[in-house]
Parts: structure tokens; C-alpha cells; sequence
């Protein structure tokens, strides 16, 4: 498991599914919305191996950019 606090730069929706993008470390990447009923750009979000799982306030995510998981 892998957890990264990112913050949400775009919003689409792709095959029915909500997908944000999100800059985490530099580079952007997608992840899911789904689990997430109120985000919006500019949102910090902790991310779970590419789904977003929870909108995080802003000092605790400039506290911490990586989470530590078990990556086995």
C-alpha cells in the first residue's frame, strides 16, 4: 500500500468514472474520485495506490508529502 498527499489540479470524468489529476512530488498523475463526493481544484488529498481517499487539511499535508505503507 502506497499513501501520498497530492493536490488536485483537474477534474474530468472518463468512462463514467470521476478521474482527477493531481501533482504529487513534481509529476501529475491520475487517480479516481469516486470514494470522494466534495472535492474541488486546489483540494489536498490523500491518495491510496491511485484512488483518492480523503481530502486532507492543509497543514497536516504540508507536514508530511509520503505517507509510509507496507509495500509488500
Amino acid at each position: 500500500m502506497n499513501l501520498h498527499y497530492a493536490r488536485l489540479v483537474e477534474i474530468a470524468e472518463e468512462n463514467g468514472i470521476r478521474i482527477g489529476t493531481i501533482v504529487v512530488g513534481g509529476a501529475k498523475k491520475k487517480v479516481a474520485l469516486d470514494l470522494l463526493t466534495d472535492v474541488a481544484c486546489g483540494d489536498r488529498l490523500l491518495i491510496c495506490d491511485g484512488v483518492a481517499i480523503s481530502r486532507v487539511a492543509e497543514p497536516i499535508a504540508r507536514e508530511n508529502d509520503h505517507v509510509s505503507g507496507d509495500t509488500g
